[in-house]
């Protein structure tokens, strides 16, 4: 009886070995549908995707003379362009992110398989499925998420032509994948760095030799030349060092360390309360995971050059960490989760991979045991991090719908020529079509309408700051401006004020 047991056990899990694409066509769905869930959820857009989105409507249209700022890459206005120029809107710009998004979960299928094995694959994918931020910026058209899609594919293709010696073609697409990346967004440089300090740690100077690495870098070179002559024609900087320069540097390391809590969130009950840092599983599952790395790495690091493994480890451990440090010593940006997107997908490989250690650990004394501890914790943590996501989505969905209704009211009440005097320069530039001026200095306010008869709507808000005495300068000027469209909170307080300027 217990030999026809066993007998039964090892043929179903032949069989789930045997069929592990359909468990990866069963996420992929999966991951498609909580994303469909939420394509069309947001109601207004935020800052950022507006000065992507009214860009894009620019260099397609015309309409405005709004030009993206130079901190700004320009790859995904470039792509929203081609969109609006061949009649889609902005419904099919969503549909762009959700097509990068699904890609970026089946590359981590793909990424795991090739370093690790198909199993790592496997539950990396699953992770990368319901991940709430993934899912969160899925929802959002950013260049965070596409940005990390193209860090995968681009690590795809370097172990694909390089470490597994395919196509010399991977190589060559490489240095264009790698600029792609770099024009979705700057920071994505940091993978050509973690790819140059591998090679160097497990090759030395040797591959230097590789001539299809070489060409990959000249089409590299050549495709970006155009954008770096545009670029120094337009803001008269340098590309990268332009960006670089705008933003001051300062440790952000201890914002990003409070932030992985709320990232990795998957809480052990009873544990939590007590350890709110080690309390949530995917932290404490991550940090073994980087322990038996490193451990690996320092007992071996004499074989580092000749050993898969090791290799493998090094690989994931430099892409975890060089965002990492980046972003908490070096970009100057007020800390937000969304700036880690890099290295979520080595977390999770990495913490399948102490999965799949559990499992086998277990599997010696019941395989039944060792499979439904690893459903619980993949199951469990699936179901808080979706909730989380379904409660922030929601909440966020309708922030600065104030700025649309806005937007649209002075569409409707104005002529293209018209102007407006305003911050949110980006998201009433976006839905009104209308030139946006930022304000001008209190004591030129007078003469600086008096020049500009073209200046029609003046607008305060409080969801994005003026200067401080704007706010008190309609009260004082009523002659000059009147109020005329006015949008409230919930509790009827007045959120966003559209004052007409008297001519």
């Amino acid at each position: 009886m217990e030999e026809n047991k066993k007998n039964l056990l090892n043929k179903a899990w032949e069989f789930i070995d045997k069929n592990s694409n359909f468990l990866l066509v069963i996420i992929l769905v999966f991951a498609l549908i909580l994303r469909l869930k939420y394509l069309t959820i947001n109601q207004a857009v935020w800052y950022d995707e507006a000065e992507y989105l009214g860009v894009a409507k620019n260099w397609a249209f015309n309409i405005t003379s709004y030009q993206l700022h130079y901190v700004r890459p320009p790859l995904l206005p470039f792509l929203m362009a081609g969109l609006y120029k061949v009649g889609f809107d902005e419904l099919a710009i969503r549909v762009l992110i959700l097509v990068f998004s699904m890609t970026g979960v089946l590359f981590t299928y793909l990424v795991g398989k090739e370093i690790f094995n198909k199993w790592v694959g496997l539950i990396a994918t699953f992770l990368m499925s319901f991940f709430y931020l993934h899912l969160f910026y899925s929802a959002r058209i950013m260049t965070d998420m596409p940005s990390m899609t193209l860090w995968l594919i681009s690590s795809w293709f370097f172990w694909k032509g390089y470490i597994k010696n395919g196509s010399k073609k991977y190589l060559w697409l490489l240095g264009p994948l790698l600029v792609a990346g770099l024009l979705m967004r700057f920071p994505f440089g940091l993978l050509a760095i973690v790819l140059l300090v591998y090679l160097l740690i497990t090759e030395g100077i040797k591959f230097l030799k590789n001539k299809d690495l070489w060409i990959g870098t000249a089409l590299g070179v050549i495709s970006i030349i155009p954008y770096t002559i545009w670029y120094y024609l337009v803001y008269s900087k340098v590309i990268l060092l332009g960006p670089a320069g705008f933003y001051g540097h300062f440790s952000q390391l201890k914002e990003y360390i409070q932030i992985l809590p709320i990232v990795f969130q998957s809480p052990i009950p009873g544990i939590i309360n007590l350890f709110p840092y080690f309390g949530n599983l995917f932290i404490l599952l991550l940090f073994i995971g980087i322990g038996i790395a490193l451990l690996n790495l320092i007992i071996g690091y004499d074989m580092i050059r000749k050993n898969e493994d090791l290799k493998n480890y090094l690989f994931v451990l430099l892409w975890l960490i060089a965002p990492f440090i980046f972003f908490a010593f070096f970009a100057g940006q007020i800390a937000e989760d969304r700036y880690l997107f890099y290295l979520y997908p080595a977390a999770f490989f990495i913490i399948g991979i102490v999965l799949i250690k559990i499992y086998e650990l277990i599997k010696k004394f019941n395989r039944i045991l060792a499979l439904s501890v690893i459903l619980l914790i993949l199951v469990s943590s699936s179901i808080n991090q979706i909730s989380y996501a379904d409660t922030i989505i929601k909440n966020k969905s309708t922030s600065y719908i104030q700025f649309r209704e806005a937007g649209g009211w002075i569409k409707a009440n104005s002529n293209p020529s018209e102007k407006i005097i305003a911050t949110g320069e980006p998201q009433l530039n976006y839905y009104s079509e209308r030139n946006v001026i930022y304000w001008p200095e209190d004591y030129e306010i007078d003469e600086f309408l008096e020049k500009n008869k073209e200046v029609k709507y003046i607008v305060l808000s409080v969801l994005e700051q003026s200067p401080e005495w704007t706010y008190q300068w309609p009260q004082k000027n009523q002659d000059r401006v009147v109020p005329v469209q006015a949008y409230f909170d919930s509790q009827q307080r007045p959120i966003l004020i559209i004052y007409e300027v008297k001519r």
